[in-house]
């Protein structure tokens, strides 16, 4: 076999690098959290335990077997922040970083490949994208623990810095981890706040953002915040993301007003934490400002739905997209009304974008049944908390019954595969593994009878 050959057949694709570089840095992370000094008592983590922290850092999903206050020490909590950091910039965004810095040419090949991990349809101008989505983040970050430190000062002293800067990015990367629990509240998150609305609405505010995607905070900084010059990309997450937040927010204020979840809450804080609660759960932050296990079953399933369709394309958040959701919405619409096409005001969606919104959902729908099936035949759980934790770990949203700590091995390995697909997302995995048809050859149409 000659070089050229040899070459071409040990190619990977672009997704695949992606795909590795992730797992290496995972396997990285893991390794360093399990070291004695990364953890509070002093002692080695266990392998299984190590793996689900560095996944879920990476994934930025926020599920923990403890509390990550009191398990870390400061370098652990660190090094756990690195881990989330780059989970919501993603492998190729900062190694592009890393190129810049050390002034490293940065070739054809890796533009490609920065291009299918960004989702672009073209490949000019993915640096400079790469360039804004780290300035960006940067400043986003940066402001957010700025107004998040007076509160957290005041109540908790000079550490408040430390949270302050750690639940903003946490924040950003819709990661759910928090470092504020105590001995008393483990597991507290944002409910020792759930009456402050300055914490709890910058925390939505700069989730928000994380969810929104980079290309469409940079479509929407380049055209000046006026709505008719933006992509039509854009238009759609901004819709799509206004009506299920505004919907969700109304939801949970009517179904939770004498839930046990609200019980302590006045009329303005149930409001506000109703606010909170569709954020966290759309954008998938994944942070909690009251007791998810003591939501109604309305609450619960609702909040499902919101976690499974989640954020937007190249954001720091998962799920299916809100453009797969307002896609699928459409073509329903399209086939009750009998029409040929998929359109939207002035535009016409292809149908090859209406088959991949079909086949992410099914792909996502499969691996989370099949997920559930397996922790709860392993472990013996309600299948009502494994499915919420489930999703949650697919849309690396963090929300929780506070199952992991009860798993076993092998659950919690099963939650380490469905939160990292769901992070690279079940199209893009799929695609890695089989042969894209290139045939232009034409087949008969066929008349099925549906519903």
């Amino acid at each position: 076999m000659k070089n050229g050959k040899i070459k071409k057949h040990f190619r990977m694709r672009p997704m695949m690098i992606v795909f590795l570089g992730f797992l290496v840095v995972m396997f990285a992370g893991a390794l360093i959290l399990a070291l004695p000094i990364s953890n509070t008592d002093g002692k080695w983590m266990s392998f299984p335990n190590a793996i689900f922290w560095a996944m879920n850092g990476v994934c930025g999903t926020g599920l923990t077997v403890s509390s990550t206050a009191l398990t870390f020490t400061g370098f652990g909590q660190a090094v756990l922040l690195l881990l989330i950091q780059f989970g919501g910039l993603g492998f190729m965004t900062m190694a592009t970083l890393v190129f810049l810095i050390i002034r490293k040419r940065i070739t054809l090949k890796d533009r490609i490949v920065i291009q299918e991990a960004l989702g672009q349809e073209e490949i000019k101008g993915v640096v400079r994208l790469v360039r804004n989505i780290i300035i960006m983040t940067a400043v986003i970050e940066f402001v957010g623990a700025v107004l998040l430190t007076p509160f957290f000062c005041l109540q908790n002293g000079a550490i408040g810095i430390w949270q302050a800067l750690f639940n903003s990015v946490s924040a950003f990367c819709n990661a759910g981890f928090d470092v504020l629990g105590t001995p008393v509240n483990p597991y507290a998150s944002l409910t020792d706040y759930n009456n402050s609305s300055g914490i709890l609405l910058i925390i939505c505010f700069i989730a928000i953002l994380g969810a929104f995607g980079f290309p469409v905070i940079n479509d929407i900084l380049k055209c000046r915040f006026k709505f008719r010059r933006y992509r039509f990309h854009t238009k759609v997450v901004l819709i799509v993301t206004a009506v299920l937040m505004g919907f969700g927010t109304l939801f949970f204020f009517v179904s939770e007003f004498n839930s046990a979840a609200f019980a302590k809450l006045n009329g303005g804080e149930k409001f506000l934490n109703s606010i909170f609660q569709s954020v966290t759960a759309s954008s998938t932050a994944g942070f909690s400002a009251v007791d998810q296990t003591q939501l109604s079953s309305a609450g619960k399933i609702f909040s499902c739905v919101l976690m499974f369709i989640g954020a937007s394309p190249c954001s720091t958040g998962g799920g299916i997209k809100t453009s797969t959701f307002a896609v699928l919405v459409l073509m329903g619409l399209s086939g009750l009304r009998g029409k040929d096409e998929i359109v939207i005001g002035k535009h016409s969606i292809s149908h090859k974008n209406g088959l991949r919104a079909v086949t992410v959902v099914m792909l996502a729908s499969a691996l989370i049944l099949s997920g559930v099936s397996v922790i709860c035949a392993a472990d013996g759980i309600a299948a009502s908390h494994v499915f919420f934790d489930t999703i949650s770990a697919f849309t690396t949203a963090g929300l929780s019954m506070g199952l992991a700590p009860t798993l076993s091995a092998l659950s919690l390995f099963v939650l380490d595969i469905v939160m990292f697909i769901g992070r690279l997302g079940p199209l893009s995995v799929g695609l890695m593994f089989t042969k894209q048809d290139r045939s232009a050859i034409k087949f008969p149409p066929a008349n099925i009878m549906i519903g």
